[in-house]
């Protein structure tokens, strides 16, 4: 089969594509065709997303490490369906109680997603079931201490959000002054205004 493109083109960001690979469906993220100083840093994230995937390997809903052929590329398993952002089915209890599983595996093996805010990054598949996505940007710390605890708490604050975004009614009263509290904090978090700002100057400085 051709390559299947699954991510706009940005220049600062990987190319994304579904083909097949021995027979198998994978999904390939590959800085290759970047100018130097973002395949440079791509070939950074592609290792270090390399080695969240070994940590995170035999998780059910965690994509498998299939091949990394190059130093700018990865390649792992098709999971198949959609995310959360493209999806028109609403995810039900059944779906919810699987992502936290999944979240409480990544978290007991030392891995903090960081960019569970974003539906993009959670998978439904043609079963309904959840899968997470995008390891690049994450943290490993293996050890139980202050700061894996605060960061484990951003994952679930991620999760509440696209819980009460994706279907409301089943945000428990608990979650959701959970929910409240996160978006307080979100408000004062000045690095992600700072991220924000600088990709809307990058893309007027293209348009």
């Amino acid at each position: 089969m051709n390559k299947i493109r699954l991510k706009k083109q940005r220049v600062y960001g990987p190319d994304v594509f579904l083909q097949e690979y021995k027979g198998q469906l994978v999904v390939q993220k590959t800085y290759r065709h970047r100018i130097l100083p973002v395949r440079t840093l791509g070939m950074g994230l592609i290792a270090w997303e390399a080695f969240i995937y070994s940590k995170l390997a035999g998780i059910k809903g965690i994509p498998k490490l299939i091949v990394k052929p190059d130093r700018y590329s990865l390649s792992t398993s098709f999971m198949g369906g959609e995310n959360l952002r493209e999806t028109r089915k609403r995810p039900d209890n059944a779906y919810f109680d699987e992502v936290e599983k999944i979240i409480t595996s990544m978290h007991a093996r030392g891995v903090v997603h960081l960019d569970l805010r974003n539906r993009r990054n959670y998978g439904i598949d043609d079963c309904g079931m959840p899968y997470l996505m995008d390891f690049a940007n994450c943290l490993y710390l293996p050890w139980p201490h202050a700061l894996k605890t605060c960061m484990a708490r951003i994952d679930w604050m991620g999760y509440l959000k696209i819980k009460y975004k994706m279907n409301p009614d089943l945000v428990s009263p608990i979650e959701y002054k959970r929910l409240s509290l996160g978006q307080t904090l979100s408000t004062l978090w000045l690095p992600g205004k700072a991220f924000k700002a600088l990709k809307n100057i990058i893309k007027q400085l293209r348009s």
